[in-house]
């Protein structure tokens, strides 16, 4: 009887043992993060492999809720709010679905139930977003489903799913200018009087690059307020100027740059080597 016993405990204790177990899963997890500005979005998926089957309109089937991957439904976590093919996505966590179409624009929709394995329990009542897209054919066939970014700017960039022989891009923007707007002020506050012409003017140049030009314009007039004789600050006016549509005041300042940077570079017995950059600015804006 006390055989019998040990042996009980054994075996259960070899059951509990295998059930514990982690073992590699057919479809893999993944994960790939993006920093958009200030904006993180990630994406957590599982990567299902093809495996020689047919993946549209055969393993997904066509006009039926797909998870965007394997195992639990692919998510997808942003920091901030951002807009997918312009329309608004809070900030938050979120559960990916696709509806793929034959030959037509598909749906991918962003539920706000992120505990979900498959889509049997899906319900679209909470959907946040809805967005249509047209799949292309992928450049390179993808054995296993990837996703990633490109495209990556301060403000935009462009997540892309592949899989077999398709690939579906989404466009996805993250204004910054509110977060901008306080770090200056936060940058401002710790500077010292003497140097808070150079925060207005990585402020401009920032603005500049992303065309906030407004926004740059007001940064930029203040730096040089504070700070008239530095070449790069008129570079960066000149630069905002034209794109604001003022070619003839853009000319000005950009030459003014030019003055004031060979002169620089003469105290130093040196070239000034963004003379010939610049003049390609003035030339390109006397030809507008």
């Amino acid at each position: 009887m006390k055989q019998i016993f040990i042996s009980i405990l054994v075996g259960l204790s070899f059951t509990v043992g295998v059930q514990a177990q982690d073992l590699p899963k057919p479809s893999p997890s993944a994960s790939v993060m993006q920093r958009i500005g200030f904006t993180d979005v990630t994406i957590e998926y599982s990567r299902p492999g093809v495996n020689d089957r047919t993946i549209w309109g055969d393993l997904v089937p066509y006009n039926e809720i797909w998870r965007a991957g394997a195992n639990k439904a692919t998510q997808v976590i942003t920091s901030a709010d951002i807009k997918i093919e312009n329309k608004s996505l809070p900030k938050g966590n979120y559960s990916l679905f696709i509806i793929p179409i034959s030959e037509k624009e598909w749906t991918l929709i962003f539920n706000k139930e992120t505990e979900l394995w498959g889509a049997g329990d899906y319900k679209k009542e909470m959907d946040q977003l809805r967005v249509s897209v047209t799949p292309i054919k992928a450049s390179t066939p993808a054995e296993r489903l990837e996703y990633h970014f490109t495209d990556v700017s301060m403000n935009s960039a462009v997540l892309s799913m592949n899989w077999s022989d398709l690939q579906v891009n989404l466009n996805i923007q993250a204004d910054p200018t509110s977060q901008v707007k306080v770090n200056i002020e936060n940058a401002l506050a710790d500077s010292k009087e003497e140097d808070k012409w150079k925060v207005y003017r990585s402020a401009a140049s920032y603005a500049r690059d992303v065309e906030m030009t407004t926004e740059g314009l007001e940064w930029i007039k203040k730096s040089i307020e504070l700070n008239s004789t530095n070449w790069y600050s008129c570079w960066v006016y000149s630069s905002l100027l034209a794109q604001n549509k003022d070619s003839k005041q853009a000319i000005a300042m950009a030459e003014k740059a030019i003055v004031i940077g060979i002169e620089d570079a003469k105290k130093n017995d040196g070239e000034f080597s963004y003379e010939e950059r610049i003049q390609s600015d003035i030339d390109g804006w006397k030809n507008n």
